[in-house]
C-alpha cells in the first residue's frame, strides 16, 4: 500500500465518503435513502454496531431498544429493527473501507457509491 497516494484518489476518497452511501431495500423500501458515514456520524454507526454485537441472544441498540429511528442524508428518519440497521452496518463499513483503499492507492477503481441491502 502506497504511503503517498495520489491526491486525486485521496481527494476523490475523502468527497465520495462525504456525500454518503445511497441504500435500497429490497425488503424494507422505507429505509431507502443516501446514509452519511463521516465523523461524528460514523462514531455513532460504531457505538450502535458495538451495542448490537455485544447484547447477547436478543439484539438490540445502545438505548436497549429493539427501534431506533436514524436519519439519512436529508435529515429524514427512518425506523431500523436491529436486524436492518445491521444491513445497514455492513453496506456503511464496506463503503468506508474501499473509500479507505482508493485514497491510499491500494486500489485505483472508486467505490460506487450505491449499496442495497436486504
Amino acid at each position: 500500500m502506497s504511503s503517498n497516494p495520489t491526491s486525486n484518489n485521496a481527494y476523490q476518497s475523502v468527497v465520495l465518503r462525504g456525500g454518503g452511501l445511497t441504500v435500497s431495500s429490497t425488503s424494507a423500501p422505507s429505509l431507502n435513502g443516501t446514509y452519511l458515514c463521516d465523523g461524528v456520524r460514523w462514531d455513532a454507526i460504531t457505538a450502535q454496531a458495538n451495542a448490537i454485537l455485544l447484547s447477547g441472544a436478543t439484539p438490540s441498540f445502545a438505548d436497549g431498544s429493539q427501534s431506533l429511528s436514524w436519519p439519512d442524508k436529508s435529515g429524514a428518519l427512518h425506523s431500523f429493527t436491529p436486524a436492518q440497521f445491521h444491513e445497514l452496518i455492513v453496506a456503511l463499513s464496506n463503503f468506508v473501507a474501499q473509500c479507505y483503499l482508493y485514497g491510499e492507492g491500494a486500489t485505483q477503481t472508486a467505490p460506487a457509491a450505491i449499496a442495497t441491502i436486504a
